[in-house]
């Protein structure tokens, strides 16, 4: 059941139904997706500490482990890689489709899903998808108190940093005054925005830097569209441990005159992560559900088997299409 597109009474039950499972639960498991960025781990953060509060003893689980730039907010030394079996309820958050939590629960019933992605399949028993809201953490920001889950400064700072991150520093179109008002709101409870801003936007290792140089280098364009590459090369000459994007992305979405730009992430595995961003009418969610991925109009991305250039040539050819409307 989709919260936007329900009745107010139904949107009740939904969240009378996860106040209740929340609060009944002793040992929740708490997931969210792959890759995760700022919102995904500020949402781990931000509800599995307001669940200790009320003295639960949640899992924090990120299958793929937790970006080293997230390290500095309180909790996060909690995050775990493995699931231990001692778990009676599965909460997943910011994660559009059941898969992307990871192999280990791709067999078991998933609870909750509190998710704002315009994707998302809904794959839970219970389901508050807010696609209008600009991030999982403000969706929690707005809801833990009637939940019944106080937000501390520690809390706040886990939230903030979740919207901060996803909407690239308050700049997204999809950012609106009931957003900012509940950053103020987490201000007041004690969340440091100047330094959250830096930590999790502005500051970068000198890896990281390196991948930028060679990444930028490259950067190719054609009319309104650009594209760029960070290959496996690039990541070992720069001793890069992640396989993020560095916050590339990011840096395309400013690029002048352009109105989609793409990301290739080379990865280990025979697979490439490409990430779609665009500022201006253009959906790019709708092309990532092409290759089975998903996010949201100005921000999406999906994961494609197949060499470098074999995808490469694949999606901008199927992203021409679409800016075209031929698809």
């Amino acid at each position: 059941m989709q919260l936007m597109k329900t009745k107010k009474t139904d949107s009740d039950q939904i969240h009378t139904k996860i106040q209740r499972l929340l609060t009944r639960s002793d040992t929740p498991l708490i997931l969210s997706h792959i890759r995760p960025d700022g919102d995904a781990i500020g949402s781990i953060i931000g509800l599995s500490l307001a669940l200790q509060k009320r003295g639960k003893k949640p899992q924090m689980v990120l299958t793929g482990g937790l970006p080293r730039k997230f390290s500095f907010l309180a909790g996060a030394d909690q995050i775990t890689r493995d699931i231990k079996s001692n778990y009676d309820l599965i909460v997943a958050l910011d994660c559009a489709d059941k898969k992307r939590v990871g192999s280990p629960t791709e067999l078991a019933d998933i609870h909750i899903n509190i998710d704002h992605h315009i994707t998302n399949e809904l794959y839970a028993e219970t389901n508050l998808v807010i696609p209008e809201q600009s991030a999982t953490t403000a969706i929690l920001a707005e809801y833990l108190p009637s939940w019944g889950f106080p937000i501390d400064k520690d809390i706040a700072n886990a939230l903030l940093v979740g919207m901060i991150t996803d909407t690239i520093g308050f700049r997204t179109s999809n950012v609106t005054p009931g957003f900012l008002r509940l950053a103020a709101d987490l201000m007041e409870k004690g969340a440091d925005l100047s330094s959250l801003y830096h930590q999790a936007l502005t500051a970068q290792s000198l890896s990281a830097s390196m991948i930028w140089g060679n990444s930028l280098s490259r950067i190719k364009s054609e009319g309104n569209l650009a594209w760029t590459t960070i290959t496996l090369e690039d990541r070992a000459n720069a001793r890069y441990q992640g396989k993020d994007d560095a916050d590339l992305t990011n840096h395309l979405s400013s690029l002048e005159k352009i109105d989609v730009a793409i990301l290739f992430n080379e990865q280990k595995d025979g697979k490439v992560k490409v990430s779609w961003r665009s500022n201006t009418k253009f959906d790019v969610s709708k092309i990532a559900m092409l290759f089975d991925g998903g996010g949201h109009p100005p921000a999406a991305g999906a994961e494609i088997t197949g060499s470098l250039e074999t995808v490469m040539e694949l999606v901008l050819e199927e992203t021409k299409k679409f800016m075209q409307g031929k698809n």
